[in-house]
C-alpha cells in the first residue's frame, strides 16, 4: 500500500505572496496527498539541487545524498511495509527556508507505529532545495 498523507490546507497554494521556494514546497505536499508519496517525493526533487541532503524522520539520524540514494532508501521502505500518514498544519517562509509545521504517524511492517508531532525544514540555496530535514515541534 502506498504511505498515506493527510491533506494540508493548501486554499492558498498558488498565492502570489508566496515565493518560489513556498511554491515548490506546497506542490510537493499537494502532490503526495493526490497521488500518493511518491509522486510527492518526486515533486521535492524535482526542485531539489543533484547534491541535495536529506534527513527523513524514519531514517534514524541517517543523513540521505543525492537524488538516486534517496529515491533508493524511500523506495526500499515502502517496498518493506513502511507506511507514512504526513499532516502539516502550517507553512511558513523564512527567506531560504521554508519550515512546515505538523505531525507524522509512521506505521512499521512489524505493526508497530510512532506518532509525533514535527517540523520540517526545506533550505534551498541559489533557488534549488539543498537541505531537508526535520525537527521534534517545540509550540
Amino acid at each position: 500500500m502506498d504511505s498515506l498523507v493527510s491533506r494540508p490546507d493548501l486554499a492558498h497554494q498558488n498565492d502570489d505572496a508566496d515565493s518560489p521556494n513556498m511554491l515548490a514546497i506546497k506542490e510537493a505536499f499537494r502532490a503526495s496527498v493526490d497521488d500518493g508519496f511518491e509522486a510527492g517525493l518526486e515533486a521535492l526533487l524535482s526542485s531539489a539541487r543533484d547534491d541535495c541532503e536529506f534527513r527523513p524522520y524514519i531514517a534514524d539520524n541517517r543523513v540521505l545524498r543525492g537524488h538516486d540514494e534517496v529515491r533508493r532508501y524511500y523506495g526500499e521502505a515502502i517496498a518493506a511495509g513502511t507506511q507514512m500518514r504526513l499532516h502539516p498544519t502550517s507553512f511558513h517562509d523564512q527567506g531560504d527556508d521554508i519550515v512546515v509545521q505538523g505531525s507524522i504517524r509512521v506505521a512499521r511492517p512489524s505493526g508497530g507505529f510512532a506518532e509525533t508531532q514535527i517540523s520540517w525544514t526545506y533550505k534551498f540555496r541559489d533557488g534549488r532545495l539543498a537541505q531537508a530535514g526535520w525537527s521534534p515541534r517545540t509550540s
